[in-house]
C-alpha cells in the first residue's frame, strides 16, 4: 500500500487550522496530523506531497444528475431524466456521467451521489474511477433503495414533477434537506464548485453528510482520507494561506488550483491532474452528446 506524506502552509481538519502543518497517510486512513517539522519516521512516505502555499481541507460530498449531464441545457425535469435513465444502457450511462464527474473531483468532492436507477452506476464508477459514490433514486420511478456493501449511501429524491417521500426534495435545480440547502448540481452550465447557487460548499456539504447518515470528513487520525490539496503559491487565489480563517473556508470556490485530490486508498488528481478521466473519455463523452442532442 501506498503512504503518504502531505505538507502545506495551512490544513483545515474540518474542525480547526493548522500553520505549517503535515498529514500522513497509511492504508487509506489518516495515521498523523500535526504542526511544524515532520517526524522522521513519516518522511520516509511512498508519495510526497504539498509544500509551501498548499492549504490542506477536507473533501467534499455532493449529489448530482452525473448521468443526464450532456442533456443539461435542455433543462430536464427530474421525471424527464428518470426516463433518459430507462432508456440508455449502463454503458452510455457511465461514458455520458464523466465529465461531471471529473468536474466535481477537480472541485475537491470525494463522495459523488450520482442521481440514477440502479446500483450498478455507482459501483461501475467506483470501478472504473475510484472515490467515493452512492445512489439517489428519484421517487417516481418506483424504485426502492437497498442496502448495498461498496456504496456510500442509497437515498430517494423527490421533485415538483416527481413527488414521493424522499430524503432530499429539489426546488429549481437545487436541493434541500428540509429549509436547507445540500451541496447539489442539477443542470447546471458547469458541475464544478464554485457554482452561482451555492453560497458555501462546506457548509452545504455537512447538511448533505448529515441527510445521508455519513460522519463529516475530517483529518483526524483513524480517518478515512478524503483530502482536497490545493495550490495557492501563484493565482488564482494567492496568498489564501496567509488570510483568516473565515476567508479560507472560501477555498473550495477560490477559483485555486486543486493539485491533489485523495479518497481512501485512490489517488484521483495528483499534479493537478485527473489520473483516471483523460482525454479519450471527453472525446467519447462529446460523440455520445452529439447523438443524444440530435434525437
Amino acid at each position: 500500500m501506498v503512504d503518504i506524506l502531505i505538507t502545506g502552509s495551512l490544513i483545515f481538519t474540518g474542525e480547526e487550522i493548522i500553520k505549517n502543518g503535515y498529514v500522513y497517510i497509511s492504508n487509506g486512513r489518516v495515521e498523523a496530523v500535526g504542526e511544524g517539522v515532520v517526524p522522521e519516521e513519516y518522511t520516509y512516505a511512498t508519495l510526497l506531497i504539498g509544500g509551501t502555499g498548499r492549504i490542506i481541507v477536507p473533501g467534499l460530498a455532493a449529489i448530482a444528475s452525473v448521468a443526464s449531464y450532456p442533456l443539461r441545457f435542455k433543462k430536464p425535469s427530474m421525471r424527464d431524466r428518470v426516463n433518459f435513465y430507462r432508456e440508455t444502457g449502463i454503458k452510455n450511462l457511465l461514458l455520458a456521467a464523466l465529465p461531471a464527474i471529473y468536474e466535481l473531483h477537480m472541485s475537491g468532492v470525494t463522495v459523488i451521489i450520482a442521481e440514477g436507477l440502479t446500483v450498478e452506476l455507482p459501483l461501475e464508477l467506483s470501478k472504473l474511477i475510484g472515490g467515493f459514490y452512492g445512489l439517489a433514486i428519484p421517487a417516481c420511478s418506483g424504485i426502492e433503495p437497498m442496502y448495498t456493501p461498496g456504496l456510500a449511501s442509497i437515498i430517494k429524491l423527490s421533485s415538483r414533477d416527481c413527488e414521493g417521500e424522499a430524503e432530499i426534495i429539489e426546488i429549481n435545480e437545487r436541493g434541500y434537506k428540509g429549509s436547507k440547502p445540500v451541496l447539489s448540481l442539477f443542470n447546471t452550465i458547469s458541475y464544478s464548485i464554485p457554482a452561482s447557487t451555492i453560497e458555501d460548499p462546506w457548509v452545504e456539504n455537512l447538511e448533505l453528510r448529515k441527510a445521508l447518515m455519513l460522519p463529516p470528513s475530517t483529518i483526524k487520525p483513524g480517518k478515512l482520507a478524503e483530502i482536497a490539496v490545493y495550490d495557492v503559491s501563484k493565482p488564482p487565489a494567492m496568498l489564501l494561506d496567509m488570510a483568516s480563517e473565515q476567508d479560507v473556508m472560501k477555498i473550495y470556490k477560490s477559483g485555486a488550483k486543486l493539485e491533489t485530490l485523495i479518497a481512501g486508498e485512490d489517488i484521483l488528481v495528483d499534479g493537478g491532474d485527473h489520473l483516471y478521466i483523460v482525454e479519450k473519455h471527453f472525446r467519447e463523452a462529446r460523440a455520445l452528446a452529439e447523438k443524444l442532442l440530435s434525437r
